[in-house]
């Protein structure tokens, strides 16, 4: 499937009667609709499965083969040789040929075209030329931009939380990146959303996970009225902005309460790339209905989330919290060609710490149910190395379900090593043992004291 550019989209808007600008009214939204639903039902049985499959999460990561990434690596590079003009790519090679020709820089690319070699080809040259046009010719043409290379706009803008990560992936492990309209009290300038889109995206795929399973987007409208919109060209730079950051677009949820925005919600759907609208999905009705219908579709709602309002407002804590920590990161890294990166909990990982939030994680759970399947064994293993045994093999079994171990540092979620994972198994198992036996020895007491009690009313008697 080739990708398609902002132009076609304009040219789609200006079938319904759109000419530079969105959709207004009900009968042009009625239009909009009633050519996405002929879309849709034009695909076949197959492609409508895999689409049904990317938004639902169903679906099978690539095998990524030495032979496939250096064949796909072979193929990108004639494809580039092929690409006439290219200033901005040259440019780059020559400032630092290391980072451009890189594995893991240009895997980035392949993976959001699932090794399409010739669309990965041409999303690196737009990378580049976008990139300089929005970020300058200096050094940060050849390194992942950092909240230094911002200015003053770019910072308030990225501040206010309009558009965010949420601190969770879904179900199937994708990264939710969210636009909170609401929050922009003024409508910003075209290349201050560009910039603020770029870095926020790029920090989501600095980890591999999102590269291999994608994003989902939630663009929630609660809240909103017409004038406090995004206009047409504003969703025009951030539509090619889209385009230019290496990334799989898995789905779309369009959020909104109130009925003055459907123009606008189907304008939306109609200006992306026959990917995201095939992709898309709209929900409308009041905050409960909405929350409610995003987690059939996987999408973590705790109660802290940014997406549940408290006295009006959406909560900043755990965006404030992420740019500290990106902050932490870059500073860290400043001076080498070291990439900060950003970890978010899977459903099947392991967290470190003693918060109720940690303890009710979902791969907390799951590890601690593995523990009391294998806790017999486990306490009668005759010495410390069966022990030991037994808790590598539930490590490699939370492992084999792409599991991780993480703990909590100043800079974010990192990694920790198989010895460290044992050891927190193996907490598991005795912090089990002694929750089960203290619970015995409780009810053992109860027995007896009713029993004593008993015997007294007797004697009494």
């Amino acid at each position: 499937m080739t990708e398609e550019t902002a132009e076609v989209s304009m040219r789609r808007l200006e079938q319904v009667g759109c000419q530079q600008r969105l959709p207004e009214t009900d009968e042009e939204a009625a239009k909009i609709e009633e050519l996405l639903a002929e879309e849709l039902s034009n695909l076949s049985m197959s492609e409508q499965d895999v689409v049904s499959f990317d938004v639902h999460g169903i679906v099978a990561d690539v095998e990524e083969t030495s032979e496939l990434i250096a064949q796909s690596l072979i193929e990108m590079e004639a494809e580039l040789q092929k690409i006439q003009k290219k200033p901005a790519y040259e440019k780059a090679l020559e400032m630092n040929p290391t980072y451009v020709t890189g594995q893991s820089f240009r895997l980035q690319f392949l993976r959001c075209v699932a090794f399409n070699c010739k669309n990965a080809a041409r999303r690196l040259v737009l990378h580049f030329q976008q990139k300089e046009d929005l970020f300058g010719s200096g050094d940060v043409l050849v390194r992942d931009v950092r909240l230094s290379d911002m200015d003053s706009t770019d910072v308030e803008a990225m501040e206010t939380g309009v558009i965010q990560l949420l601190p969770a992936c879904d179900a199937s492990g994708r990264a939710v990146l969210c636009f909170f309209l609401r929050k922009w009290a003024k409508k910003p300038k075209a290349k201050t959303a560009q910039r603020v889109l770029h870095y926020t995206m790029q920090a989501a795929m600095q980890d591999e996970n999102m590269q291999r399973k994608g994003i989902v987007a939630i663009l929630y409208y609660v809240g909103n009225n017409y004038e406090s919109t995004f206009g047409f060209n504003i969703m025009k730079s951030v539509f090619q902005t889209r385009l230019c950051v290496p990334h799989r677009l898995e789905a779309v949820h369009l959020c909104y309460n109130s009925k003055a925005l459907r123009p606008v919600v189907s304008g939306l759907r109609f200006f992306m790339d026959r990917r995201g609208r095939t992709r898309s999905r709209v929900h409308f009705g009041n905050e409960k209905h909405l929350l409610f219908q995003l987690q059939t579709y996987g999408i973590p709602i705790p109660d802290d989330s940014p997406l549940r309002q408290v006295n009006g407002a959406f909560s900043l804590a755990s965006h404030r919290e992420w740019l500290q920590i990106r902050e932490a990161q870059e500073m860290k890294v400043a001076g080498t060609d070291e990439m900060p990166k950003t970890l978010f909990p899977h459903r099947f990982d392991v967290l470190f710490g003693r918060s109720t939030k940690v303890r009710s994680h979902t791969g907390n759970l799951r590890a601690l149910h593995l523990v009391n399947l294998w806790q017999a064994r486990y306490d009668g293993a005759p010495n410390r190395a069966r022990k030991a045994e037994i808790s590598e093999r539930i490590v490699g079994i939370i492992r084999e379900s792409q599991g991780r171990f993480l703990k909590w540092e100043e800079t974010g979620w990192v990694e920790v090593d198989d010895e460290t994972a044992r050891d927190k198994i193996g907490h598991y198992f005795r912090n089990q043992r002694r929750t089960k036996t203290g619970y015995d020895t409780n009810k053992q007491s109860i027995a007896l004291k009713r029993n004593r009690n008993q015997s007294l009313t007797e004697i009494a008697v």
